[in-house]
């Protein structure tokens, strides 16, 4: 039985027997674990806050050959992120972003930088409105996935560059307007949304959100990524539905 140590991010929690927990965390270096906490309820809040949602933390993990189900012993908190629990649109988010990444990776596959991106969205949340960082995070999660939108060209013809046309969702590509009938479901896109989507899929994320765009255009970019995002999933996450469901409440009145 292998010991790890590692830091990692929790990205969710779920009851296991009387008094334990099966956690997943996403680390930088060993990608998704899943494995069970023993006796937690038994020892007191002290204990059980290393394994909240959301927290940043060094786990200590023996590993079973045999199953993905590895046994946690131990945690050791970094940052506890608790001011994304203290809001109504924080936990929506935060848990949309953490559904995402453990739908969209496998067991032990490494990706340092969805790990990164992961910790770095949860930096930014409690101080910059959500749905701006909900566009940036989903089109770099795509990039790093190799589910990026293809960008530079027209899928069909091949006529470059595009600074306007149509965005087909079945092949997560552009298309140009001559070619448009061989797509009649593509989305237009203009010059402006086309602009900020190609420098979400390559800025860091910090430098996207330094940059002010008008809503129109933001909201033009956002329903391409999640549209293209939906369709490649083949369905709606509850965490999503969710978000759907509350929008007017995270609104205001």
């Amino acid at each position: 039985m292998s010991i790890h140590k590692t830091e990692a991010l929790v990205l969710k929690t779920m009851p296991f027997r009387s008094s334990s927990l099966i956690v997943t965390f996403f680390t930088p270096q060993l990608g998704k674990v899943r494995g069970v906490v023993k006796g937690v309820h038994r020892e007191g809040e002290i204990r059980q806050a290393g394994f909240e949602l959301f927290t940043h933390a060094e786990y200590i993990f023996y590993e079973k050959k045999r199953s993905d189900l590895h046994l946690i012993s131990d945690a050791s908190i970094l940052e506890s992120h608790h001011a994304l629990r203290d809001r109504l649109d924080g936990i929506a988010y935060a848990s949309y972003f953490c559904e995402l990444v453990d739908e969209l990776t496998e067991v032990q596959d490494p990706h340092p930088k969805i790990f990164d991106l992961l910790k770095e969205s949860f930096h930014f949340l409690p101080v910059i409105p959500p749905p701006r960082i909900e566009t940036v995070f989903v089109t770099q999660l795509l990039r790093e996935m190799g589910w990026l939108p293809f960008l530079e060209s027209c899928l069909e013809c091949g006529a470059k560059p595009i600074e306007k046309g149509f965005f087909s969702i079945r092949h997560g590509a552009l298309i140009c307007e001559r070619c448009r009938p061989k797509d009649t479901a593509a989305l237009p896109v203009s010059s402006a949304a086309l602009a900020v989507l190609r420098a979400y899929s390559k800025e860091a994320m910090e430098d996207c959100l330094r940059t002010s765009h008008s809503a129109l255009i933001e909201d033009q970019v956002k329903t391409l990524i999640t549209t293209f995002l939906n369709y490649r999933l083949g369905k709606l996450l509850k965490t999503r539905q969710f978000l759907d469901s509350i929008r007017a409440v995270l609104k205001g009145p």
